[in-house]
């Protein structure tokens, strides 16, 4: 079980990831509606981005990537959810770089080899005590997937374009 420390911190770095995200993209011309609370939950949609349902994933590592095909109640994760982009904030990069949801779920659900422990890439991995099926993938197993890439930093010239 995660302690309430960690639930707490990953929380709060989804919501400053959120926010970031809803600035930039309001700062760029964009309409972007956050979700209701169900709405987040249920379909796996953070957003509204010009009416394409979104997914920000907030504080994701260069070297560690979890996708998410069932939940921490075994439900359905979100990369079988109904957000058309998933959006990691790539800390090291300073940027969000966008996915079609689509594109990871095929990448990934086939995968049937079960990882030993956490440290293990491209192999099925389940929490103790939890109900969840994640996969740790690097942002270069996945890169050739990305569909674009919005630095965030605090050089407007190196923004790219929506």
């Amino acid at each position: 079980m995660v302690s309430k420390g960690r639930w707490a911190y990953s929380f709060s770095e989804g919501k400053k990831a959120e926010q970031k995200f809803l600035d930039l993209m309001v700062a760029r011309g964009n309409t972007c509606v956050k979700t209701s609370r169900k709405e987040d939950m249920q379909k796996h949609i953070d957003f509204y981005v010009n009416d394409i349902g979104v997914d920000v994933k907030g504080n994701r590592k260069l070297k560690t990537i979890w996708l998410e095909l069932k939940n921490v109640r075994g439900d359905k994760g979100w990369l079988q959810g109904e957000a058309e982009i998933i959006v990691f904030d790539i800390v090291e990069l300073q940027s969000f770089c966008f996915f079609n949801r689509k594109d990871l779920y095929l990448f990934v659900k086939n995968i049937k080899e079960v990882a030993k422990d956490k440290n293990d890439y491209m192999k099925l991995y389940t929490r103790k005590d939890r109900l969840d099926v994640i996969v740790k993938v690097t942002y270069e197993d996945i890169k050739h997937l990305q569909l674009q890439t919005i630095r965030y930093d605090t050089e407007a010239s190196n923004v790219s374009q929506v």
